[in-house]
């Protein structure tokens, strides 16, 4: 639903101002073949969050014995590359590298003859590892997968041949929003697929998640992750550097620069870019799944989870659509311009971030030490990064001087804002504790234990001494926990 309106929105701005240097910046934003759109960050955020919920249902696959769950973390990746493309546009580059690689001939003259061979094996890829799930996850990630591969191809496809996608003919704009609109549905078609494969469901305090063909665990087993934070901190550095050393290289050679233009922090979409959206993205997945667990709970700061939920899906959108370069007028409006310094967007942004650590903070009051400790580190090292060093680099190029210091700068800023991202989310992970028996349950905790009762996914209370786990809490807002199994709604 969300999709179509989107859809209908930005075809109703085509129709009524055809053309598109001539509107104004708000009908821009919402231009769903634009670039640093809101349909664009929806469309990327629909694919991350069908990655995810595939990645899910793979490890509650796992976690119950259950055939095929390899099938689902594959399924995650290939909706995570696509993902990739809607951002960063890197199928369109795929002609320009196929030129070099394989000189100039008819495969290579544009994107859409290398994506003709691309895109069938991964429909057949989709298609085998759908096979492999039975009916119905099986014929809705097969359907899905194949309207979402067709559509982003075929609407661009058929919409070039009428003309181009950017009009001025209104028979092309229509068409490449029904590719748009296909691509939504089809992701919606895999992500109702991975929800249809689980069951979810609540047993006292413990959310639980089973795949349906799981058999009911006995014991449970906690899951940690630590590998998690090696595997975001260590990317999100491997980006950097491999940036850094890109931009101080700055090759000659047409592939290597194509390369750099993916790889710089300095450039909107590219790798890093889609990088630092899908952080923010599944932050604000991270703290939606712990207010739903501290709901189950009885927590009286549920709610503020929420709260921090929305505020980091909002960032991940002003990431992608970038909404505080956009603020820049106001800026300007608020103070007298003065020299070359380019960032007036901070004045505007300094007020959004201060609602910004607002949030959090009133969160982290309510939170044990460790949640608050990650809560502000995350927030302050965020600010720091975002704004702090943006000024900087706005003194800097006022300056005319964009030599070393300011490379590393904006290399550190980058840097700064994703361990500041990943912060907050491990500030979900210390409130919340994950453990897998037949499947995977969540339970909201306030306090460390060394010794504890924890819920098993059949409801039977475990006693657990590992070092790390937290019992859960008692309904503080003085519901009864409820006994056994039962549907979650």
């Amino acid at each position: 639903m969300i999709s179509t309106v989107l859809t209908a929105v930005s075809l109703a701005v085509a129709i009524a101002a055809p053309d598109r240097d001539a509107r104004d910046e708000f009908a821009r934003w919402l231009d769903v073949l634009g670039e640093n759109t809101l349909p664009g960050w929806w469309n990327t955020a629909l694919l991350l969050a069908v990655a995810l919920a595939c990645a899910v249902t793979g490890a509650a696959a796992m976690a119950g014995g259950v055939f095929g769950a390899g099938a689902w973390f594959t399924g995650a990746g290939i909706v995570a590359a696509f993902s990739l493309a809607e951002l960063s546009g890197v199928h369109r580059r795929l002609g320009g590298i196929g030129r070099l690689v394989l000189g100039e001939d008819a495969l290579t003259r544009n994107w859409f003859a290398m994506a003709a061979l691309v895109v069938p094996v991964l429909a057949a890829v989709l298609l085998v590892l759908a096979a492999r799930l039975g009916v119905p996850s099986s014929r809705l990630l097969a359907g899905g997968g194949v309207l979402l591969m067709v559509s982003a191809v075929g609407g661009e496809l058929a919409a070039a041949l009428l003309g181009g996608r950017t009009g001025p003919a209104l028979a092309p704009v229509i068409v490449a929003h029904l590719g748009e609109l296909g691509e939504n549905v089809g992701g919606a078609l895999m992500l109702a697929a991975a929800v249809r494969a689980l069951v979810v469901s609540r047993a006292g305090h413990a959310l639980t998640v089973r795949h349906r063909r799981a058999a009911p665990g006995g014991g449970t087993a906690p899951v940690r992750l630590t590998a998690l934070w090696w595997w975001l901190g260590g990317l999100s550095v491997a980006l950097t550097v491999l940036s850094l050393g890109f931009v101080i290289a700055d090759p000659a050679h047409p592939l290597l620069r194509d390369v750099r233009l993916f790889a710089d922090l300095l450039v909107e979409h590219n790798l890093p870019t889609w990088w630092s959206v899908a952080l923010l993205a599944t932050a604000a997945l991270a703290h939606f799944a712990t207010f739903l667990a501290a709901r189950n709970a009885g927590a009286p700061e549920a709610a503020y989870w929420l709260v921090t939920a929305a505020v980091l899906a909002f960032l991940s959108l002003d990431d992608q659509s970038q909404l505080h370069e956009r603020s820049e007028e106001l800026g300007r409006l608020v103070v007298t311009e003065t020299g070359d310094f380019p960032f007036y967007w901070l004045i505007p942004g300094t007020l959004a971030g201060l609602g910004v650590a607002a949030a959090l903070v009133t969160l982290a009051v309510r939170v044990n030490a460790r949640a608050r400790m990650l809560l502000i580190g995350g927030i302050v090292l965020m600010l720091a990064a975002g704004l702090g060093l943006e000024v900087v680099q706005g003194l800097f190029m006022a300056a005319g001087n964009e030599g070393t210091g300011f490379v590393l700068g904006y290399h550190v800023e980058e840097l700064g804002e994703d361990v500041g991202v990943i912060l907050l989310i491990g500030a979900a992970a210390a409130m919340t504790r994950v453990s897998r028996g037949g499947g995977l349950a969540l339970v909201y905790a306030d306090h460390p234990s060394d010794d504890h009762l924890v819920q098993s996914p059949t409801g039977s209370d475990q006693r657990e001494s590992d070092a790390g786990m937290r019992g859960p809490i008692p309904a503080r807002s003085g519901r009864p926990g409820v006994p056994g199994s039962s549907v979650w709604n």
